[in-house]
């Protein structure tokens, strides 16, 4: 029978080769064009561009203008929501050049062929990336989080599948992580103590029903509420990050039903569409990003990001 992990890392291996190939017969081509006029021949010079698509959190105009001046390239940058980007990149892998987003879009990404492995050996920089990165551990004592840490997917292994050991074959470039929660307008809610009394259980408190509003994606708005939901005692996971079909049907029965109580405002789809969320009124609390908050605080609306006694939710680029 064929092994179908083993096709799958021969057709990255291809993927590779054939982009080598083309990269090399198209400077050949390149250096051999010239412009067709009665002067003498004079080579054409073209300043490539770099396609980025990605997030609005990391994708900053700031980062993009020094970029092009470091490096004398053309550098586009296509930001847009979780949804939306990982559709577009599985299904039109010719709309970019590089991807940066979370590493809980790597297994859809990888499976679907559309990224080919990086080699260790060509970043300049890797011995520099943290542990956390590598190992899921700042220090030899702390916990694993839920779900896929990043190191559980960033080795791409002989079978072509993705674990933690080692090879010199990297799924992604680990970079960017924080912690995330949610945010809550303080002229609306009173202002909570930090680890104590601010908590998930707020996103389904019933006193903010119709003022709350959530991030439209699967891999993190469903966690907010799994973790309100929990914390509010309306269920209990054995691992959150591993539901079964019974904790599933659960935990969006319970969903369901605030929802038919109109509970939720909305569900926004970027970090610009949830400040204007919060700006316009339409929710005193959601889910949110740090860069979301900032801007909020910036034009004098008092938004104040949680730090959920439950703990928070992480997240990695």
């Amino acid at each position: 029978m064929n092994n179908p992990e083993a096709s799958t890392q021969r057709t990255q291996e291809n993927i590779s080769g054939d982009r080598r190939d083309f990269i090399k017969k198209s400077g050949v081509l390149a250096g051999l064009s010239v412009l067709s006029s009665k002067a003498p021949f004079v080579f054409a010079r073209t300043t490539p561009t770099l396609r980025v698509m990605g997030t609005h959190v990391t994708l900053q105009e700031e980062i993009r203008q020094q970029a092009m001046a470091d490096l004398g390239i053309n550098i586009v940058f296509e930001p847009g929501g979780e949804a939306e980007l990982i559709q577009k990149a599985t299904t039109q892998p010719g709309s970019f050049d590089i991807y940066e987003q979370w590493t809980d879009s790597i297994r859809q990404l990888w499976q679907a062929s559309v990224i080919q492995p990086i080699d260790t050996e060509r970043l300049s920089y890797w011995d520099e990336i943290n542990a956390l990165s590598k190992t899921g551990k700042i220090a030899p004592e702390a916990n694993i989080g839920l779900g896929d840490a990043p190191h559980k997917i960033l080795n791409i292994q002989a079978d072509g599948s993705l674990g933690t050991q080692f090879t010199g074959k990297i799924s992604f470039l680990p970079y960017v992580h924080n912690v995330d929660s949610f945010g809550y307008n303080t002229n609306a809610i009173k202002k909570g103590i930090p680890y104590e009394t601010e908590s998930w259980s707020w996103l389904l408190d019933e006193q903010y029903r119709g003022k709350v509003g959530i991030v439209n994606s699967p891999t993190i708005g469903i966690f907010d509420l799994a973790l309100a939901a929990e914390s509010k005692g309306l269920i209990n996971f054995n691992d959150m990050s591993d539901m079964t079909q019974t904790e599933i049907d659960g935990l969006f029965s319970i969903l369901l039903d605030f929802k038919k109580q109109h509970h939720f405002a909305g569900f926004w789809n970027s970090v610009p569409q949830s400040i204007d969320y919060m700006r316009q009124g339409r929710v005193h609390l959601e889910s949110m990003f740090s860069p979301a908050v900032s801007a909020l605080n910036g034009d004098g609306i008092p938004v104040t990001y949680a730090a959920p006694r439950e703990g928070y939710r992480a997240w990695h680029g």
